[in-house]
C-alpha cells in the first residue's frame, strides 16, 4: 500500500473504531457544532489515545499532499495564529458569542462591546481568520458564531461582569484564555528575538534566565519572573497563574486518581508542592486525597495571589490547616526536612541546567531516606525509531506507532516540541528528554524509579527516590 493509502487507512479505521466504540456505549463523539461542556469534554477525554494516530496520521497526510511552496510560505505566516487568538480573548469575542447563541452575532456588534476603549474595532478579519482552522464559523456575511474550539475559550463569566472587572476575567476560569492571550501577546513578542538571540555570541550560549530572546523583547534586564511582579506589568501578572491552571484542568482528575499512589500514603503524610504557584495541583490532590496534609511553596507575589484563589475556590482548607501557603524561594535551603513528597510540576523545564541542578539539590539534602521526588512535566520523545538506552526504567519506553507514521503520535499532537522553543526563548531552559533527566537528577542526587505515563498533553509523573 502507498504512503497515502496507509495514511488514509489509518484515518478511516480509526474513526471508525470511535465511532463503534461511541455506539456501543450510547454516547456521541462531540462534533465542531457541540460546544464545550463537562458531558462532551469527558468523552473526547475518553478516546485520546485512540484519536492520537488519527489526528497524527491527519496532520502527516497533509505534509504529504501539500506542495513545499505554498506549505511554507503559510506556515511562515501562521505566526499571526497566537496574536489572532490573544486579539480574540482581548475582545471577549467567545463569552459575547455564547450569549448570541447559535444564530451568532454580525462582527459590528461584536465590535460595540469594545467600542469605548477602541471605537475602530473590527474582528471581521481575524474572525474569518480563525474561521479557515474551524475556530468560530461564519454562517452569513460578517455573521460568527462559536464553535466547539472557540467555546473552549470561553472564561464562562457575562459579559456584563467581564466588562465590569477585565483583569479578572480569567479568574475562576479553566486558564485556556489566559494561556492564550500569554501566548499571543508576551511569548510571541519574545519568539520574534530568538533567531537574533541565538546567533548572538554570547546570549546564544548562555544558560543564564537573563540573557534570553525575552530581555531583547520586553526591554528588560530582569528574568521573566521577576518582570512579572513590576507594578507596570499587572495585567501579565495576573494572567500567568491563570494559564497554568489550563495544563492542570485538561482531565485534570487524571494526576489525581491515576500515576502515583496518593491513596496509599498514610494518613497525615505531607505532600510539598515546591514553586506550586497558586497551588491548582494542590487543589486538585486535596480535593480527592483528604488524608494529607499539604504545602505550597513559591515567590511571596505569588502567595499573596494563592490566598485569595483558596478562599474562592476551597473555602476552609488553609484555615483548617490542611494547606499551608508558604513564600519559600527554592534556591534557597529547604527548611521542611520531614516531607514524604517534593512535588514539582512543569518546574524543572523553566531552568536550565545549572539552575535546576541547584533546586533539585536543595531537595534532595533536605529529603529523608524514604522521601519521594515527583516530577510532572513534559518527556521530549526521539522521532526517530532508535531503541532507547534507558530500557531499564519502568514506563520509560513507550510502543512505537506503525508505519508511516512518527513513531509517537501523542508527541506530535501535544504541545511539547513548540513549549520547548517557548522556553528557549522565555529563559534559557527547555523541555527534556528521559536520558536528559536521568543525568539531571543524578547530579542532584537523584534516580528515577519509575515513570508513570499519560495521553498527550498530560505531562508524565517521573517518580524518584534518593540516591
Amino acid at each position: 500500500m502507498s504512503q497515502l493509502g496507509a495514511l488514509a487507512r489509518i484515518i478511516a479505521d480509526g474513526v471508525a473504531d470511535i465511532q463503534a466504540k461511541c455506539a456501543a456505549r450510547d454516547v456521541v463523539y462531540p462534533t465542531p457544532d457541540v460546544l464545550c461542556d463537562p458531558a462532551s469534554d469527558a468523552v473526547q477525554n475518553e478516546f485520546s489515545s485512540q484519536a492520537a494516530p488519527v489526528i497524527a496520521a491527519a496532520y502527516q497526510l497533509i505534509a504529504t499532499l501539500s506542495h513545499p511552496q505554498p506549505f511554507l510560505l503559510g506556515m511562515g505566516l501562521w505566526g499571526y495564529f497566537p496574536t489572532a487568538l490573544a486579539f480574540i480573548d482581548a475582545a471577549y469575542v467567545p463569552d459575547i458569542l455564547m450569549e448570541a447563541g447559535g444564530k451568532g452575532m454580525h462582527v459590528n456588534d461584536i465590535a460595540a462591546y469594545t467600542k469605548s476603549s477602541q471605537p475602530d474595532l473590527d474582528p471581521g478579519r481575524i474572525l474569518r481568520f480563525l474561521a479557515t482552522r474551524h475556530i468560530f464559523e461564519e454562517v452569513a456575511p460578517d455573521v460568527f458564531r462559536n464553535t466547539r474550539l472557540s467555546s473552549g475559550m470561553s472564561v464562562n463569566k457575562s459579559v456584563k461582569e467581564i466588562l465590569k472587572s477585565p483583569l479578572g476575567r480569567w479568574d475562576g476560569s479553566n486558564g485556556v484564555a489566559a494561556i492564550v492571550s500569554l501566548n499571543g501577546n508576551e511569548n510571541m513578542k519574545t519568539a520574534s528575538y530568538l533567531v537574533e538571540t541565538l546567533f548572538n555570541p554570547i546570549a546564544g550560549h548562555s544558560e543564564e534566565p537573563s540573557e534570553a530572546a525575552f530581555q531583547q523583547a520586553h526591554r528588560t534586564p530582569l528574568p521573566c519572573y521577576e518582570w512579572l511582579e513590576q507594578p507596570e506589568n499587572i495585567a501579565s501578572l495576573r494572567k500567568f497563574p491563570n494559564a497554568m491552571r489550563a495544563t492542570t484542568h485538561y482531565n485534570s482528575d487524571t494526576a489525581v486518581k491515576q500515576g502515583f499512589e496518593w491513596d496509599k500514603l498514610p494518613e497525615g503524610s505531607l505532600v510539598v508542592d515546591v514553586a506550586g504557584g497558586i497551588g491548582n495541583l494542590t487543589m486538585a490532590l486535596a480535593g480527592t486525597h483528604k488524608h494529607l496534609r499539604y504545602v505550597v511553596q513559591d515567590r511571596p507575589a505569588v502567595i499573596n495571589a494563592a490566598h485569595d484563589h483558596w478562599k474562592q475556590n476551597m473555602p476552609g482548607a488553609v484555615e483548617r490547616g490542611m494547606v499551608r501557603l508558604e513564600a519559600h524561594d527554592m534556591f534557597d535551603l529547604q527548611y521542611i526536612t520531614d516531607a514524604t513528597v517534593f512535588v514539582m510540576r512543569y518546574t524543572t523545564h523553566n531552568w536550565s541546567d545549572k539552575y535546576a541542578l541547584k533546586f533539585l539539590q536543595r531537595l534532595r539534602d533536605a529529603s529523608c531516606p524514604d522521601t519521594t521526588l515527583i516530577i510532572i512535566d513534559g518527556i521530549s520523545d526521539y522521532l526517530c525509531r532508535d531503541g532507547s538506552d534507558v530500557d531499564d526504567i519502568p514506563g520509560a519506553t513507550k510502543t512505537p506507532a506503525p508505519a508511516p507514521l512518527l513513531p509517537y503520535p501523542d508527541s506530535v499532537i501535544g504541545w511539547g516540541y513548540p513549549m520547548d522553543l517557548n522556553m528557549l526563548a522565555m529563559m534559557n531552559c527547555q523541555e527534556r528528554t528521559i536520558g536528559e533527566f536521568v543525568t539531571l537528577l543524578k547530579g542532584a542526587g537523584w534516580k528515577i524509579d519509575r515513570i508513570c505515563r499519560f495521553e498527550a498533553p498530560l505531562p508524565q509523573q517521573i517518580i524518584c527516590s534518593p540516591l
